[in-house]
């Protein structure tokens, strides 16, 4: 039987965060995670990860932060730069995004994670730096971009326009199609 990775059992498609290449970005040599917060983190495998690549690179909404506010209703946009950690975290506490909500997670170096709203914001100071980092949840009715200039953009309520949406769904079948197997 031939298991096609989709956003709705990408987890099963996981290593142990030991295992990843992006575990620097939870765990260190001096610290281990609790095992509450290993619960909320899924360090997904290679393939999974490519996966969500290629959702983000189908998705128009989350091409960039230019073009952002073409899709949602309520946009807004932070910095980094000139910031503590604190404040950052305080901006993403404040977007109303329930602390238990799972998150897809894709960092552009091809490292997918799934993990919930929790641990996005207490390792942002590791996960938001360096690399463009794209969060969404499965609804697809928010997003988050951090890029590479140390700018966040949040986008809330997404417009629904039918034109668009069905070529979307025709790009993320034939990606299916093509790529999503294990």
């Amino acid at each position: 039987m031939e298991n096609k990775i989709t956003l709705e059992h990408i987890h099963t498609f996981s290593i142990p965060l030991s295992e990843h290449p992006g575990k620097w970005k939870f765990i260190s040599e001096k610290e281990q995670l609790s095992n509450e917060y290993k619960d909320q983190i899924v360090a997904l495998n290679p393939k999974a990860s490519s996966f969500l690549r290629e959702f983000k690179n189908s998705q128009k909404y989350l091409s960039s932060t230019i073009n952002i506010a073409k899709y949602f209703n309520e946009v807004t946009y932070f910095s980094k730069t000139n910031t503590t950690n604190k404040n950052v975290k305080k901006c993403l506490y404040e977007k109303g995004i329930p602390f238990n909500q799972r998150v897809f997670c894709f960092i552009e170096n091809n490292w997918g994670f799934l993990l919930t709203w929790k641990m996005l914001i207490k390792f942002s100071d590791s996960l938001f730096g360096g690399s463009e980092v794209y969060s969404w949840d499965k609804t697809s009715n928010w997003c988050l971009i951090y890029d590479h200039e140390d700018v966040f953009c949040f986008g809330k309520n997404l417009n629904y326009n039918s034109e668009k949406h069905s070529q979307e769904l025709k790009k993320i079948e034939e990606m299916i199609n093509k790529t999503g197997t294990s």
